[in-house]
Parts: structure tokens; sequence; C-alpha cells
């Protein structure tokens, strides 16, 4: 492992060699034509289309999560994040029947993470259409803590009852709670995060063989309630499991004066030279990247693709570079 990677990861059972092949394959996976193919091919079973749309909704998600695990800059997370939520958003335009059920434990971890970075990462945009993606059946599961959640930023979901006691007892009753209980409670929950995860497909995930996709171990949610409930967080900030960096990155986001201007992101036209080696991307719609691809330095940018509805010349935006630096122009 070399010392950079070894300084910058956020993970600690993270390693490099893992890490990178897996960060590889699922890059590939996300920019594979023959798949973009298959999704569209409606020749294919129904079934068959899904798992594979599905597939690469959580696959783009997993990705986010590594990247941070691995030590990205957060403000170039804002990219993969956007990119993920674009995954999900193709996934349920085209399979609107295959909502988030809360009563998988699964589902329920996806919930948590999608809003929480979200929130986190400054895309709060994006609320609104990450709740479209839950069942409202009762049937399916509606929880209190998500229907919670939801309603601080303004968005009504039902839930009058908590699915699932373990861990999520101790973050529900951080939200009903003041000072030292409050503060209790987010550390009783990390303490107990991990365990009660056991049902989640990646429980100990880094245990099995290597080429198993680690991606890494965090509680976004305890990020989210934090920040959402304005908790000090000096008595478990240094807790496992606890995305520090990250609450401290969503509170700035928060405390940023309204209107004020990000700097743009690098980007080039069709016919330019890539100035970076690295992952470029073409937006459909803000923070929706649709059409992805990785080009070597002095690449010459390429015309969209018709079937995005990008035909012609297009605005190739750095998403990712191989060199580490800056997203944004300086």
């Amino acid at each position: 492992m070399s010392e950079l990677f070894e300084q910058r990861r956020r993970e600690p059972l993270l390693q490099e060699v893992y890490y990178e092949q897996s960060v590889n394959f699922k890059e590939k996976n996300l920019a594979d034509p023959e798949i973009d193919a298959m999704l569209t091919d409606l020749s294919i079973d129904n079934a068959r289309r899904k798992r594979t749309s599905w597939r690469r909704a959580y696959k783009s998600l997993e990705l986010l999560i590594q990247r941070y695990s691995g030590g990205a800059p957060l403000a170039d997370l804002e990219a993969y994040a956007a990119r993920a939520f674009a995954q999900f958003q193709r996934h349920y335009a085209a399979f609107s029947d295959a909502k988030l059920k809360l009563w998988e434990p699964d589902a329920y971890q996806y919930v948590m993470w999608l809003l929480s970075l979200a929130v986190l990462l400054g895309l709060k945009e994006w609320v609104p259409t990450i709740a479209t993606w839950i069942s409202t059946d009762p049937e399916d599961g509606q929880d209190v803590l998500v229907s919670r959640l939801f309603g601080r930023l303004g968005v009504s979901l039902p839930g009058e009852s908590l699915i699932h006691d373990k861990p999520y007892a101790d973050l529900l009753r951080a939200t009903e709670t003041h000072g030292e209980a409050q503060q209790q409670a987010m550390a009783n929950y990390l303490k107990r995060w991990y365990g009660g995860m056991k049902d989640c497909y990646w429980f100990d995930l880094h245990k099995e063989r290597t080429d198993a996709g680690f991606f890494g171990y965090w509680s976004f949610e305890a990020g989210l309630v934090t920040l959402l409930w304005g908790i000090d967080d000096g008595s478990y900030r240094e807790m496992r499991f606890y995305p520090k960096d990250l609450a401290d990155f969503g509170r700035e986001q928060a405390m940023a004066p309204q209107g004020e201007v990000q700097k743009p992101h690098i980007s080039r036209r069709t016919g330019e030279r890539c100035p970076y080696a690295g992952r470029w991307g073409v937006l459909e719609s803000p923070g929706a990247f649709v059409q992805e691809r990785m080009f070597r330095k002095g690449d010459v940018f390429p015309e969209g693709i018709g079937r995005d509805r990008q035909e012609g010349p297009v605005t190739w935006i750095v998403m990712g570079r191989e060199d580490g630096g800056p997203t944004r122009e300086a």
C-alpha cells in the first residue's frame, strides 16, 4: 500500500490494490455500451433488464461511497453523487413498479444513504425526487424515522412507527431529545450501528473474497441527523463509522450565503483537447451525467451520442482526474 493512499483513505479496512480493482470495474460497468444497449432493448426479457438496471443503479451508489472511503476530495464527490442519483432516476423511470420497500433492511439503508448524501453534499434539490422512489403502500412499510427526516426537509411521507428497532431506535431518540441526552443517543447509535446492520447484504463484506467489492462502512445518517438537528458532535465525532468531515462539509454548505455562486467545473467543448486524464461526462440536466467516458490527456473530445438526446457538439465536464487535482476552475 502506498503511503499516499494510506494517508488519504478514510476507511481503515480499505486496501489500495482491491480498492483500485473494484473502482475500475464499477467505472467500466457504468460506461459499458453493451449494457446501455441492453437496457433500451425491449426485445430482452423485462425481468432481466430490470435486474441489470437495478444493479447499475446501486453499484453507482456503492462507487460514490467507495470514492469517499478512498479519500476523494469532498467537493469532487458531488459529481459522483449526481451520477448515482441520475442512475436511480433512470431506473425508476423505466421500472416504476420497483419502489424501495422500507421493511427490507437493504432498501431502508439505501434510503438513508441516498437522503444523507444528497443533503451532506449540498444536493438538496434531489430530496423530493428521492422520496418518489420509496413505496408508500402500508404493506411495504411506512416508517416514522424516514417520515421525520424527509419532513425536516419539507417533504411529507407517511409513517407513525419504527420498522427497524435495531439499530434505529437510538437515532430516532436523537430527534426527540436535547443536550446531553441527544448526544448520548447519537453515541449509542454509532456503538450499535454496525451490529444492527447484520441483515444488510454488505455486512462483513471486508471478510469476503478480495474481489467482493468492499466499499466501506459509514453511518451517513448519523451525519444527517447531526446536521438537521444542529447537534454538537464533539462527544462522538471520533467514533468509528461517523463521517465527521462529511458532516462538517454539510454544515459548511448549509451556512454558505444564499445565492453564492460556486466555481464552475472544468469543461471543454467537442473538438477541443482533454487537459487532464480522467473521467468526463455530459450533462443531460443539472447534476445528471448521462454520458461518461475515460479520456487521456490530449484526446480530442467527440460529439454527443444521439440516443442520450445530446447528438452533435456538447460540453464535456470533468468528473474525476487521475492526478487527483481539482475538478473546478481556480
